[in-house]
């Protein structure tokens, strides 16, 4: 083969798929097998697939074919990856003329031209490498990438690479020939996450502990040049325990979205512009979802700002508790067609009210009527300002059986106030009176969770003018009786003195 067809096939295995290498260092370790001379024939072959993540700091240097240290800063190795190899009819790397006609094709055109059973790699593994099996031919082969990694966004593009692989004339060591080739092809892929995110303290959105709003963040990926973002879709899928506010209460924002470029500086994305947000209701068989979806205009601007994040912050209220106390919820990310779930949970809980009447720790009465409000800290309590609400509802008030539930709240330090007591009773002497909500349902025994309970007493007799019974009124008895008798002896005293004066005779 001469020089220049050797310089040419070089910079050609470069530009097709070595330049998906990013190799930062190309320093051979002492176990390849690089020689010089003729090709042998009978010297065996392997090809060593290592794959990594694509990001700003690889993918912009050719691979050598040659082994890299593991100090070469090659990025994070993507596990999951299977690869194969078919070899390309009518290359004979034994003439010159087969490496004219190596020199001439492109990966596309390749693809038309493949001949025999494909070889298939292994699964890439932690460290991100594949293997191919012992004993392939010698001759040029199509490679391409037939099982992504879990998180890549884009597969490799295909690529040729030759068994063996020359160094060229440029190479270290020059014009020899690699039998054990090493080649590292590059995936861009996005991180996703989903995370609680608590709400302001004293914020009007704190004051409705029903409310939970999520965090799904997502990276835009890296990609290799000429590629774009062509879809970016978040989706929030909840159970049966959250439901989308149809309207926020006022002063909570909705769901939003921020995007930021790699340095973390936000961007002026719009709704209705850049993207939407759509909302569908739960059925029989699935959960309901909201959905960010970037529109054409998004993508073109997401693509300018690769290493960046986008932020779909979801806006949700709870509506039962699971038994354990804890709301799971998934998110999926679809970028450029490649999928990641990912889950978030939070802790969610109660707070059950008892009004009772118990004299000197007696039978305890339940009393219905009582009306309680709760709040975020002492001074609101004190002053009855900002209660809580839970789906609009700020009072609570007890029933037959003396209880009432405050049903959905996010746990955290509460105080109960009873502004309303029940009827012919006095407001309790502790009032208001600081708890704890703890994650799951109330429980009124041990261990006793989520749950206040307020004693009273009947409002005292004493501003009432009530009729004198019993002894006292004896005594009324009794002197009007003396009296009566005494009126009833006087007449009669008055009486016979008129009847003796008639009948004496008169004085002479």
């Amino acid at each position: 083969m001469s020089t220049t067809t050797l310089r040419r096939f070089t910079a050609a295995i470069g530009a097709f798929v070595l330049a998906a290498g990013a190799a930062m260092v190309a320093v051979a370790p002492a176990q390849a097998v690089t020689l010089p001379g003729n090709i042998d024939p009978a010297q065996p072959r392997s090809l060593t697939v290592h794959k990594f993540a694509l990001g700003p700091g690889n993918g912009q240097v050719a691979g050598t074919g040659q082994q890299l240290p593991s100090t070469a800063g090659l990025g994070t190795p993507l596990p999951g990856a299977v690869f194969t190899a078919t070899q390309v009819a009518g290359v004979d790397l034994t003439t010159p003329e087969g490496w004219a006609i190596a020199n001439s094709l492109s990966p596309q055109t390749a693809s038309t031209r493949l001949t025999g059973t494909p070889f298939t790699s292994t699964p890439s593994s932690a460290d991100g490498t594949a293997t191919f099996p012992t004993g392939m031919p010698l001759g040029l082969f199509y490679v391409q990438e037939t099982v992504l990694p879990a998180d890549a966004t884009n597969p490799t593009a295909p690529f040729l690479v030759s068994l063996p692989l020359p160094t060229g004339p440029s190479g270290a060591p020059a014009n020899q020939w690699i039998y054990d080739v090493h080649v590292y092809p590059k995936n861009a892929v996005t991180e996703t996450t989903k995370t609680r995110i608590p709400a302001p303290a004293g914020s009007e959105e704190a004051r409705n502990p029903d409310l939970i709003r999520w965090s799904i963040a997502s990276s835009i990926p890296t990609l290799a040049t000429g590629d774009t973002v062509s879809t970016f879709t978040l989706t929030d899928s909840v159970p049966a325990a959250l439901v989308f506010p149809t309207t926020p209460p006022a002063g909570v924002s909705p769901s939003t979205v921020t995007v930021t470029n790699a340095g973390g500086v936000a961007q002026n994305f719009v709704s209705g512009v850049d993207y939407t947000i759509t909302t569908t209701a739960a059925t029989a068989t699935t959960d309901a979802t909201s959905t960010l979806t970037f529109t054409p205009a998004g993508l073109t601007r997401l693509t300018a700002l690769q290493g960046g994040l986008v932020s779909f912050n979801v806006l949700t209220r709870a509506v039962s508790i699971p038994a354990n106390g804890v709301i799971t919820n998934s998110a999926t990310a679809n970028i450029n067609g490649a999928t990641e779930t990912v889950t978030g949970s939070t802790p969610i809980g109660q707070l059950t009210v008892f009004a009772f009447e118990s004299t000197n720790g007696g039978p305890r009465t339940p009393l219905a009527g009582a009306v309680y409000q709760v709040y975020l800290n002492q001074n609101d309590a004190n002053n009855r300002q900002n209660p809580i609400s839970i789906n609009g509802v700020t009072e609570w008030t007890t029933g037959a059986n003396g209880f009432v539930a405050i049903p959905i709240i996010t746990p955290g330090n509460y105080y109960v106030r009873e502004i309303t007591p029940p009827s012919g009773f006095n407001l309790p002497q502790s009032n208001p009176v600081q708890t704890v909500v703890v994650a799951g349902p109330t429980s009124t025994t041990a261990p006793v969770q989520n749950y206040v309970e307020f004693n009273h007493t009947q409002v005292s007799a004493a501003n009432f003018l009530l009729p004198y019974t019993g002894g006292d009124g004896g005594v009324w008895f009794a002197t009007g009786g003396g009296a009566l008798l005494a009126i009833a002896l006087g007449a009669a005293f008055v009486q016979a003195r008129r009847r003796r004066a008639v009948s004496a005779p008169a004085a002479a």
